[in-house]
């Protein structure tokens, strides 16, 4: 994983089998670093990396922006590897798309290029006209957006359950009044 850690052991923690310092294979929390100032929960960027890296073996760049800037520790809006190159952008749910053209500012201000949008829900509303959220997004800013599940499938599996067949009536009347 590439992540930049304050510490002056350069981000190597102890091994906990050969008392020997090892590269960090994948981000802590807090309270194994004292010396860090990283975020006590990761977001899904993190997740994701640490994913492909136990499961893949790929070692994969990672950030996330704060939600406001900081003046201490590393500082600024954005925690984890510099953004450069072609990026993707994960997130669990897109609605309207806002945080996600906020992802898209931050990266190409960086000079990097957004590769794509990861998401594992996409809500399926509409945008500020006849397209969905996903499909302005892509019209207006050239970047693909692939969801894992949309509204349309999780209805579609609530209609094949009986027990969810009111939550499967409140995400009927939830699409007609916000869906596309």
């Amino acid at each position: 994983m590439a992540w930049n850690c304050p510490n002056p052991s350069g981000g190597r923690l102890p091994s906990s089998d050969t008392g020997t310092s090892r590269p960090e294979s994948r981000p802590r929390a807090a309270s194994s670093c004292t010396q860090c100032e990283l975020a006590e929960v990761f977001d899904h960027s993190t997740t994701t990396a640490v994913a492909l890296s136990e499961h893949h073996h790929r070692s994969v760049p990672w950030a996330f922006n704060r939600k406001e800037a900081k003046d201490h520790g590393e500082g600024g809006v954005l925690v984890g590897a510099p953004l450069q190159g072609r990026v993707l952008i994960v997130d669990d749910v897109i609605t309207a798309g806002t945080a996600v053209r906020e992802s898209l500012r931050i990266i190409r201000d960086a000079g990097a290029q957004p590769a794509g949008v990861l998401v594992a829900l996409d809500r399926q509303e509409r945008g500020g006209g006849d397209l969905s959220a996903t499909q302005e997004l892509t019209a207006e800013h050239g970047v693909p957006v692939v969801a894992i599940v949309g509204l349309s499938d999780v209805m579609e599996f609530a209609g094949g359950h009986p027990d969810l067949a009111g939550q499967r009536e409140r995400m009927a009347a939830y699409r007609a009044r916000y869906g596309v």
